[in-house]
């Protein structure tokens, strides 16, 4: 029978020990815009990436980004991959329980994406829930909790990731995608009269807030980082990004 013994769970950097280090590790699924999304050259770009160079730059660390995924997100911050996640984190009761998490980036709520030319079809819940809809969504976050808990009726088209959901709307090989308002806004701004948001305002029970998200016990690294947050760094990046705060 083999032995546990002299394994130790990871523990998270203590904030002194990041001072020493140099370096500020963010975890990021990376799939998320406009927060945190690769661009047509592959460069690692949006709103948190830029939030998270201001963080490091503030704190006097080098910042080194690790690339994540949703589904194991808490995982990785839990085993010590990285100092604090983002990139599209939504602020849940089991999160909070679980992790520290800051203070509110920026406030949101659940939306359904679409076709342009579906909109009218699909502007509640009631509309999208039903037998011939096909539903796409990816696994480990919000979205897919908000899909398994509210539809009964219509077609689930499970896929690997959130740039999957995006392209199953664009080649209408499924018909609503569930998320968040930041994302639907920046979608539709980017790719008009290809993808709409179809709901007029956010689902009902959806508002909620994306935050950070660190080491339960590390109260420093929280305080720094709201501390930051508190200042105007926030304000102006989500100006640039056009993200209601």
């Amino acid at each position: 029978m083999s032995s546990l013994l002299g394994i130790q769970p990871a523990v998270a950097k203590s904030w002194q020990e990041i001072k020493q280090s140099g370096e500020l590790r963010i975890g990021i699924p990376g799939d998320y815009a406009p927060l945190a999304f690769h661009d047509k050259q592959g460069k690692l770009t949006g709103f948190d990436i830029d939030m998270a160079r201001s963080l490091s730059n503030a704190l006097r660390l080098n910042v080194r980004f690790v690339l994540s995924s949703w589904p194991t997100l808490s995982a990785d911050l839990a085993a010590d991959k990285f100092d604090i996640a983002m990139g599209g984190v939504t602020e849940t009761p089991e999160r909070n329980a679980r992790f520290a998490l800051s203070a509110p980036v920026v406030k949101n709520g659940k939306i359904a994406l679409t076709q342009c030319d579906k909109v009218e079809e699909f502007k509640s819940l009631v509309a999208i829930d039903r037998t011939k809809v096909r539903v796409i969504v990816n696994p480990g976050g919000t979205n897919q909790s908000y899909v398994d808990k509210h539809i009964k009726y219509a077609q689930i088209v499970r896929t690997q990731d959130n740039v999957a959901n995006l392209q199953g709307i664009r080649d209408r090989s499924a018909d609503i995608m569930f998320t968040d308002l930041i994302e639907g806004d920046y979608y539709q701004s980017k790719e008009p009269g290809i993808l709409c948001v179809a709901t007029q305002n956010i689902l009902p029970g959806t508002a909620s807030y994306k935050v950070y998200m660190m080491d339960k016990d590390n109260r420093q690294l929280l305080d720094a980082v709201n501390k930051w947050l508190a200042g105007e760094s926030k304000t102006k990046l989500a100006k640039q990004w056009q993200i209601s705060e």
